[in-house]
């Protein structure tokens, strides 16, 4: 599937420009710390975030209270360079079905370090992981390039794993590495799969470090060398052209391989690199601006990507970015059911010296209040970040009171005014988002979000 290429110019301009816009509808806070590179979480259905430590511990944390359970701590994992306990998943209909899948590293009984996908049982009374099977192991690994997203959709089990830095293999159909596998929930390899007898879905892969489904398609980000970060759609049967392709068929050689070889061309790809990580496709309309949309972490580029698609969803066509996550470099991304986005961070340098956390971002409009919405709006607040003061303009001369309102639900300033333009004094209120109250004799009251830097 060629496409025309989209230079780095183009997409420089329209993050600049969206980037402006954006207003900060948001709150951030530490959910925990003290963590060693949380490097896969997903949701369990009572809310529970589960998720690995590249250490060894596989963990579980309450995003309300804070509180952490260590579930397991996996004593064959070899954390060496970017390798360790890695990707993870629960059973679709976990806990009824108690599985919980994980990917690994660990060094062999001849010293050689590979990797395993294996299936604990979780005990619900003993409240802890037990080991009950290995579905695949001794896949070749290395230092760097390992790959290892799990994704469980339609009920099949898929793992990313990279090329191990042997560009040798991703073209090789018989090797794993350098390719995304599909096997069922039990282990055994799918009859539809499309090499028989074999777990490879697609290949011509470096190293994907990413894992979603938007809708009815699979996507995986995937890094690049010194260029041609991708985001892929990845389906059946497909080559992503690694080493051969790097980004784009644009290349006369590149395109000749492209023709030849079934190759899919990346939904976007970025020079230079941005070291992508997580995903999730957010589909909750808790943040609107978000809606639709899927979210990416970026290890050196220390950003959160929002990147939006085309109505095909085979194409990035709008890039925006969260540019207050000033946590340095960000693993992972996870929206779940209440809508709520949580980020892990990727920071610690050793199991001794504990960097990282685990984040969330949240509506902060507090229960019961609800954003007056742009129809009824008779008022524009701004400039939202605010610093010391807050514009206030209306579109007809009224007396009015102003109310901010904190988090808590406490009048943190109010004014009396007349007239349609209004300057309210913000300097010595702290920082945070804030509800702005207008109220009119004979109207109903409008409310708007604002925050103060």
């Amino acid at each position: 599937m060629l496409k025309p290429i989209l230079s780095f110019f183009i997409i420089f301009r329209l993050v600049t420009e969206i980037a402006i816009a954006q207003t900060n509808d948001y709150a951030i806070r530490e959910v925990k710390g003290g963590l060693f590179i949380p490097w896969e979480m997903v949701e369990a259905p009572d809310g529970t975030i589960w998720f690995t430590q590249r250490h060894g511990a596989l963990s579980r944390l309450d995003p309300v209270s804070g509180q952490l359970k260590q579930l397991i701590f996996e004593t064959q994992v070899v954390s060496q360079g970017e390798g360790g306990m890695l990707g993870l998943d629960l059973h679709p209909n976990f806990p009824a079905t108690p599985d919980v899948y994980c990917v690994y590293n660990y060094n062999n009984s001849s010293g050689n370090y590979r990797q395993k996908l294996v299936v604990y049982t979780y005990n619900i009374a003993a409240d802890t992981l037990i080991y009950k099977n290995t579905i695949v192991d001794n896949i070749t690994s290395n230092s760097i390039h390992n790959g290892s997203r799990l994704l469980i959709a339609n009920n099949k089990l898929f793992v990313s794993i990279g090329d191990a830095a042997n560009q040798a293999l991703p073209q090789n159909i018989t090797s794993l590495n350098g390719k995304i596998l599909r096997y069922n929930l039990d282990g055994s390899i799918p009859g539809d799969n499309p090499i028989s007898g074999s777990p490879v879905w697609s290949w011509g892969h470096r190293n994907p470090q990413g894992f979603t489904m938007m809708g009815n398609k699979m996507v995986s980000s995937e890094h690049g060398p010194n260029n041609d970060d991708e985001i892929n759609i990845i389906e059946s049967g497909r080559n992503y052209g690694w080493p051969t392709v790097q980004g784009y068929c644009n290349t006369p050689a590149e395109m000749v391989f492209c023709n030849d070889s079934n190759v899919y061309e990346p939904a976007i790809a970025w020079t230079p690199t941005l070291a992508v990580c997580g995903i999730a496709f957010n589909t909750h309309p808790l943040f609107p601006q978000w809606q639709n949309k899927l979210l990416m972490t970026t290890l050196k580029d220390q950003t959160l990507y929002i990147l939006g698609f085309n109505t095909s969803q085979d194409s990035v066509v709008a890039v925006d970015t969260v540019t207050d996550l000033k946590y340095g470099r960000l693993r992972d991304v996870l929206v779940t059911t209440n809508g709520k986005i949580y980020i892990s961070t990727s920071n610690s340098g050793s199991v001794s010296n504990k960097l990282d956390k685990i984040l969330e971002i949240y509506d902060p409009t507090p229960t019961g209040f609800q954003e007056t919405s742009a129809a009824g709006r008779q008022w524009q607040v701004t400039p939202i970040p605010a610093t010391t003061t807050l514009v206030i303009e209306g579109n007809h001369p009224t007396a009015a009171i102003l109310e901010l309102i904190d988090m808590n639900g406490r009048v943190a300033a109010s004014q009396k005014v007349s007239g349609s333009r209004h300057v309210l004094d913000i300097s010595a209120l702290p920082g945070g988002v804030y509800l702005l109250r207008i109220r009119e004799e004979g109207r109903q009251p409008i409310l708007l979000k604002v925050q103060k830097q």
